[in-house]
């Protein structure tokens, strides 16, 4: 298969998108604390651990950033890419499309490549 091109805006930080992050974090940390406590007692190592996945899922997930884009062959709009990564797999169609970075300063665009 061939490379398909795709420009992807890397959208700013905004509060809108921080708070919910700082929210997991924080809510990941806490249930790490929890499942540390609890898998001091030998009844709670098992519930423990299974917090303690939770909880380091949470934390991951606080700092995991990407954006959705949209494949051009088939239209299929729930496509993820992470920060960083230059190309991905369309999750419907498999098509290979190559990541453009684009960053919007003061209404030009800037490829970040």
């Amino acid at each position: 298969m061939d490379f398909v091109r795709v420009e992807v805006e890397r959208r700013r930080m905004t509060p809108k998108r921080w708070i919910p992050r700082l929210f997991m974090f924080f809510s990941g940390f806490v249930l790490l604390l929890i499942s540390l406590i609890l898998m001091i007692t030998i009844i709670g190592i098992l519930p423990g651990l299974g917090l303690g996945s939770l909880s380091v899922f949470l934390i991951f997930g606080a700092f995991f950033g990407g954006e959705r884009f949209e494949c051009p062959r088939c239209g299929f709009k729930n496509n993820f890419v992470t920060y960083g990564k230059h190309n991905e797999t369309c999750r419907k169609c498999k098509q290979n499309i190559a990541i453009d970075w684009i960053k919007y300063n003061k209404g030009e665009k800037v490829n970040l490549n």
